[in-house]
């Protein structure tokens, strides 16, 4: 299978383990760098199953097929524009075999929060090796764009009192059920089921939505 936006391999990984062949595809050197340095400390047997390409999710030609393609964990929402929504699956398109399908892992837009212009979230306080860890973000939302606005903050408290603060931005676009549908009919993907969760639960309109696609 082909994974796209791979990352550091926190999904490619773990289908090596489990027998699968992966052909994992990030854009990030630093993050290859840390995948790779991952698959290198496998056993022979599972490395053997994985293979990293470094390459743009919009523009990319593998030279070859698969039967199955996936984006989980909502990274095809880093998109932030139609037309490199557009190019991207055009490039999933042309990279499944006839009869192959695609696994899309977005967010369902959640009415409650959308209402909100602005919203914190703090996710509590962690002890490390390093000191005591505290997350926190603080989220915008321009629904003119369908854009949301993330800086998430990281302040590490060391052992002698120290602070290290490290600030985190990025864009995430949020889309619709039947918009996202639109996308991959054009792209002559056929939507053969959606659901909610990854035990394929019902959709709902304030969960995931996992859409699965078949080419014609």
């Amino acid at each position: 299978m082909l994974e796209l936006a791979g990352g550091t391999g926190r999904v490619a990984l773990e289908l090596a383990r489990a027998g699968f062949e992966v052909v994992g595809l990030e854009i990030s050197e630093a993050m290859l760098e840390v995948a790779r340095k991952k698959t290198q400390g496998l056993p022979e047997d599972v490395r053997k199953n994985v293979t990293w390409v470094q390459a743009d999710m919009r523009d990319f030609d593998l030279g070859r097929t698969f039967p199955l393609v996936i984006i989980p964990y909502r990274s095809f929402q880093h998109l932030e524009t139609r037309a490199d929504q557009e190019r991207c699956l055009e490039c999933v398109a042309r990279h499944l075999e006839s009869g192959g399908r695609f696994v899309l892992s977005l967010f369902a837009p959640s009415y409650e929060r959308l209402v909100h212009k602005q919203l914190y979230n703090h996710f509590g306080t962690t002890q490390t090796p390093d000191g005591t860890l505290t997350r926190t973000e603080v989220t915008r939302y321009d629904h003119v764009n369908q854009m949301i606005h993330v800086e998430r903050t990281y302040d590490l408290v060391d052992k002698d009192g120290n602070l290290k603060r490290k600030i985190w931005k990025f864009p995430v676009r949020y889309l619709w059920r039947f918009e996202t549908e639109l996308l991959l009919e054009k792209a002559g993907l056929e939507v053969e089921a959606i659901y909610g969760d990854y035990e394929r639960s019902e959709f709902r309109h304030d969960g995931e939505m996992l859409f699965i696609a078949r080419k014609a």
